[in-house]
């Protein structure tokens, strides 16, 4: 890909001293909204152009546009930037322009939303300082998307969590300071709720409908009241040009009938209200029906409920793209319990009509079309068939079946590409005696466990009794708890442990015999812990009772191959740099790392570039590739990279390079990234891990889920490199490294926050 790379190599970055630096333009004015004590230029004629290719809302115009901000100070084809210094560029101009650079940033494909949100940031300060409401709330506003788009909030490029502090943004604008607030969830509530405030002081009825719609349905997750956020939106969408009044007047009544508010005055009117708009042509008419019957089972009315409910499943059928079949169908579902079980399927088999070609995003509110529709489907897909099942095996494998087309759909979701090549799934019959595979169903209403046995493996997959103590809401705030606890150095982690090792472990221990290994496909929230430091009733850690591997989907894994002669490349980055797609800041001790895992006969690369890495991998076949750099999981793959000397390389880049590799050798066995930055806490970001594995074309990654001192990653990558090269295997060199750590005599590295931090995801032998 062009782009990040291509910026790269236009910019000269800042040396040590900061003598000679130039940065790109954006990033010299909108980092920071601290205007500079030299004198500044504005491009304001490469602004307008970037607007103007912009209209289109497209993914190429945003990636045309954000070129021409990015493009080198006279390079061909540009002209040199507006006479205007910092001293007589009013706060407006350069929140305009901040603006500009923001949306490009977050819309392109190369883009970086990290980067996008320090831009909007300062041009939402600089926007409150001139009073100017209409833009000040178009910045809160893209702000928010771009923090819902898969990066965590920017920080100054901190490795690990001994390392050099992270500053707070310079200047933080009144309710709307995101960065310091505990887990991704509650982040994008407090933007959001910063984007519906500052809509409303300007007036902006379109904004104010779309922060209110999103932040309710944030809120709704937590079971909070929404009707305040509801009655809202409605009374914005009322003044909304009409094209776009329906579309936001049905997803805040739809979300009000979720929310349980089906009945209430508001709803009833608004649906009311709803259906004469489009009588006059706004919205089509399965829509209509849709909601009056939602609104007429709220109101206990089951027989007029199915009768609408009918005709909106039977008038959407009959469109070319039935892109609401599904959920229709689950709201038919409601209406007809006894019937249930047919219409979920219905739903299931709708949804597999569609799914590849639905649009990733609604391109009104820009929310995921994965999370509206395809989710909601397959989870009430999978409770349903479980629900009948018993302990019947070829029901059971049903169900199972659904859950790993779900977690297939989950990670090709996040990869943002489906033509990632599914590999011919794990199945029972692959496991070895001692192998254990779990699939952990977190639902609305109870938890269910999946499994299957090397030492079984003839009876396939069998179920534990399910567990309705407990749920998905649950579960989830357990490994909030515990990931904070153990990525933020406090002590709380231990309750939360326990509680996660008795429900979705306790249950299957028996299974677990001396040299076990368990290979978990986890679900959601669960992406984000660390399975190493759950902790039975004992006192034991997991880590100590089996070898342990989490696989995102059996569809993108398998079991592997022992790699009895390591051949290592190690690349490392130490260096300072500032790139378009982020501040980076010096990590020291990565070069040390990177030649103890090279050792001997390895390649070691100290402060490499692409070119480096290009012609190590291509000069000699590896099986490992350690890299000791920053790395970010910005959402979909493309946004995802590695940071070499100068430059950024992406995902699919490291693929097209590994995949030169493979042709001369086995393929690569494992990929190591040692210093990736995951926002902690975020289930999206957590599956960041796996589809780098996948999109490099590895076997298996070994990752850590957050920052980590740096003394403790080299003790547990020395300990970790000593098993692997004796083949001892890439769960079982884990594990052993991880026990030494937490029961060395000395307890120097006994904190779980250092050991268990590293996950092995893929392949586990």
């Amino acid at each position: 890909m062009a782009g990040i790379a291509a910026w790269g190599l236009a910019f000269a970055l800042a040396s040590a001293d900061g003598a000679g630096a130039s940065v790109p333009e954006p990033v010299l004015l909108c980092s920071s909204p601290a205007e500079a004590s030299s004198p500044l230029l504005i491009g304001a004629d490469r602004a307008s152009r970037a607007r103007a290719l912009m209209r289109g809302g497209d993914e190429a115009g945003a990636e045309a546009a954000l070129q021409v901000l990015l493009a080198a100070k006279g390079a061909p084809g540009t002209s040199p930037p507006t006479a205007t210094t910092a001293e007589s560029a009013t706060d407006r101009q350069r929140a305009e322009y901040c603006l500009v650079a923001g949306e490009a940033m977050r819309r392109a494909r190369s883009g970086s939303q990290a980067r996008a949100q320090d831009f909007l940031r300062t041009a939402l300060v600089l926007a409150e300082r001139a009073g100017d409401a209409p833009l000040a709330a178009r910045a809160a506003w893209e702000g928010a998307l771009a923090l819902a788009g898969g990066a965590p909030p920017s920080t100054a490029g901190t490795r690990r969590r001994a390392g050099s502090a992270s500053q707070p943004p310079s200047q933080p604008v009144p309710g709307c300071a995101i960065g310091e607030i505990e887990g991704q969830g509650r982040r994008l509530e407090a933007a959001f709720a910063c984007a519906l405030d500052r809509a409303i002081r300007a007036g902006d009825a379109e904004l104010t409908a779309l922060a209110a719609l999103r932040l309710a349905r944030l809120e709704k997750a937590r079971r909070l009241d929404v009707s305040g956020h509801i009655a809202t939106g409605l009374g914005a969408a009322a003044r909304v040009a009409s094209e776009k009044r329906a579309a936001l007047e049905l997803g805040l009544l739809m979300l009000a009938c979720d929310a349980g508010l089906g009945q209430s005055d508001l709803v009833i009117k608004g649906a009311d209200d709803f259906a004469k708009s489009v009588r006059m042509g706004a919205s089509d008419a399965s829509a209509v029906a849709a909601l009056k019957g939602r609104v007429a089972l709220a109101g206990g009315d089951a027989a007029q409920a199915r009768g609408h409910l009918r005709r909106a499943v039977f008038l959407e059928s009959q469109k070319p793209l039935p892109q609401n079949l599904p959920q229709y169908s689950l709201y038919l579902a409601d209406a007809e319990p006894e019937r249930a079980g047919e219409h979920v399927l219905a739903a299931y088999r709708a949804l597999e009509q569609v799914r590849m070609v639905l649009m990733p995003v609604d391109p009104l509110t820009e929310e995921s079309r994965f999370d509206l529709i395809v989710r909601p489907v397959f989870e009430r897909a999978i409770g349903t068939t479980l629900a009948n099942a018993g302990t019947d095996p070829s029901t059971l494998g049903q169900a199972q079946q659904i859950a790993e087309a779900y977690r297939s759909a989950e990670l090709q979701n996040s990869l943002g590409a489906e033509c990632v090549p599914l590999r011919n799934p794990v199945t029972p019959a692959d496991l070895q005696p001692g192998e254990v595979l779990l699939y952990p169903l977190l639902l609305e209403d109870r938890i269910e466990l999946l499994y299957a046995t090397g030492d079984a493996k003839a009876l396939g997959y069998r179920r534990m009794a399910p567990d309705r103590t407990r749920n998905r809401a649950g579960i989830a705030a357990l490994a909030q708890r515990m990931t904070a606890s153990l990525s933020g150095a406090s002590n709380d982690w231990e309750a939360a442990s326990r509680a996660l090792h008795a429900a979705l472990i306790a249950p299957i221990a028996g299974l677990l015999k001396a040299d076990a290994t368990l290979i978990i496909v986890p679900d959601g929230p669960l992406r984000q812990i660390s399975f190493a430091a759950l902790m039975d009733a004992q006192g034991n850690f997991l880590m100590e009772q089996a070898r342990l591997a989490v696989v995102p989907a059996l569809s993108f894994a398998a079991p592997g191959i022992r790699d009895l002669a390591p051949q290592i490349i190690a690349a490392s980055l130490e260096k300072e740099l500032e790139l378009p797609v982020g501040r980076f800041t010096r990590l020291e001790g990565t070069a040390s790392e990177a030649a103890m895992a090279a050792g001997q006969d390895g390649v070691l690369l100290t402060d490499f570039d692409r070119a480096d890495l290009a012609s190590a991998l291509a000069r000699r076949p590896a099986s490992v590739l350690h890299l000791a750099t920053h790395a970010a999981f910005n959402g979909r793959t493309e946004r995802s990279f590695i940071v070499a000397d100068g430059e950024a390389i992406t995902l699919p880049e490291l693929r097209a390079m590994l995949g030169a590799n493979s042709l001369r050798g086995k393929g690569l066995q494992l990929l190591v990234l040692s210093a990736c930055e995951t926002a902690v806490g975020d289930d999206d970001q957590a599956m960041g891990l796996a589809g780098a594995a996948v999109e490099a074309g590895a076997a298996s990654a070994l990752a850590s889920l957050w920052e980590v001192s740096d003394a403790g990653t080299a003790a547990l990558m020395e300990a970790f490199y000593t098993h692997y090269r004796r083949g001892e295997g890439r769960a079982r060199s884990l594990q052993l490294a991880q026990i030494e750590l937490a029961r060395s005599a000395d307890g120097q590295w006994a904190d779980p926050g250092i050991w268990s931090a590293f996950t092995m995801v893929g392949s586990w032998r």
